[in-house]
């Protein structure tokens, strides 16, 4: 039996972060279906590492680790399942309501459209980058040098600028 301290540790430490873990499966799964079940992963990995957390990191900077691990791995999966559905089974008055909706995109639809584009390392960059942390909790989390993320931003910025500016 779980003692119940560490049951209610987690809970509180969930409570406390559970921002991250929103942010980071919902740039990763595009259903609500899809966010529920990575969202059980992550924190169902977080339950099963919690033991292992040793406070060498910040603990959001572990909870980000364990979440973009859980996602990438989640996509990857998911980027091998296909699901074809034939355009017959709609109308077509809703695909062309879809399509004007994609015309008519908001700029933050937009930067993650975009950001839904780039390699799985560089979106989780600047997901970090866009929630505020810095280059140094950045580097901790992906394992990449303090350098060399600069230098990604940098680069990933100028990417997404291309890329809206071709989208608007």
């Amino acid at each position: 039996m779980i003692h119940k301290d560490i049951k209610e540790q987690f809970m509180d430490m969930l409570e406390q972060h559970i921002g991250i873990i929103l942010k980071i499966s919902g740039a990763y799964a595009y259903t609500q279906e899809d966010r529920k079940d990575l969202m059980q992963d992550i924190i169902l990995e977080l339950w099963k590492s919690l033991k292992r957390y040793n406070g060498s990191c910040k603990m959001s900077t572990w909870i980000y680790r364990i979440s973009l691990n859980i996602s990438m791995n989640y996509k990857r999966k998911q980027n091998n399942t296909f699901v074809i559905a034939s355009l017959n089974d709609f109308k077509e008055k809703e695909i062309a309501s879809w399509i004007d909706k994609q015309n008519d995109l908001s700029e933050l639809e937009i930067l993650y459209s975009c950001i839904n584009e780039l390699s799985e390392i560089n979106k989780a960059i600047i997901l970090l980058y866009l929630d505020g942390n810095s280059h140094e909790e950045i580097s901790d989390i992906t394992g990449i040098t303090k350098t060399n993320v600069g230098t990604r931003i940098s680069r990933i910025k100028s990417e997404l600028r291309k890329m809206a500016h071709a989208k608007e």
